[in-house]
């Protein structure tokens, strides 16, 4: 198994409460140190947040490309396909969030951790991973393709149907995954950690014929 070092989101003690309507700066379109439980988020273009807890918000839809997210928490929030292509993601968790749909492409990810989260046909393609970890993640039908990755751990998640072409598995330990079916570059697959089993379903993706013992 491994372990990745991921520095936590740098929050303040005590947060004030309030609703996003209320938090959302229009002037530089940012939300700074508050806790925005509930209600709904509304974006159409680039936005700031720092230093901000997102519990149980409404993101489904959410449009912002090009943003800047650091130290942040989502908390149960439903990010169901939000546009958060080419932002920049630092210290920041999702937690028991829904990510269906939700779009990550062209983004750069340091120190992010998403822990029990939906994130079927979610998108992270041409984006850099830096001390990233998914734990006990549905992550089947994403696409991971042409991606980065350094430090980056996944527990254990489900992979079915997840697309790893063009990205280079070297170092990435996949055994604790779960998935029948993965599309990967062979040519990027040297250093990839996988179990016996799971090395088996590669050959026969690879056309090999796999005799039985």
């Amino acid at each position: 198994m491994t372990v990745v070092k991921i520095r936590e989101p740098k929050l303040m003690k005590e947060l004030p409460e309030t609703a996003w309507e209320e938090a959302f700066d229009e002037e530089d379109a940012s939300v700074r140190s508050v806790c925005v439980d509930g209600g709904a988020a509304v974006s159409d273009g680039r936005v700031i947040l720092d230093g901000a807890w997102f519990r149980k918000t409404d993101f489904r839809g959410f449009r912002a490309p090009a943003s800047e997210l650091m130290d942040v928490v989502f908390d149960g929030c439903d990010l169901s396909n939000a546009d958060f292509s080419r932002s920049s993601l630092h210290r920041c968790e999702f937690r028991g969030a829904k990510l269906t749909g939700a779009v990550f492409s062209e983004s750069m990810l340091r120190d992010v951790r998403f822990t029990n989260c939906a994130g079927r046909y979610s998108s992270f393609n041409f984006s850099k991973l830096r001390n990233v970890a998914f734990d006990n993640c549905e992550l089947e039908s994403a696409d991971f393709v042409d991606c980065s990755m350094k430090a980056v751990a996944f527990g254990q998640n489900r992979l079915d149907d997840i697309s790893f072409l063009d990205t280079d598995l070297d170092g990435i330990d996949l055994t604790r995954t779960e998935f029948s079916r993965i599309t990967v570059t062979p040519s990027k697959l040297a250093g990839c950690k996988v179990t016996r089993e799971q090395a088996i379903g590669f050959a026969r993706t690879f056309g090999l014929v796999v005799e039985e013992d």
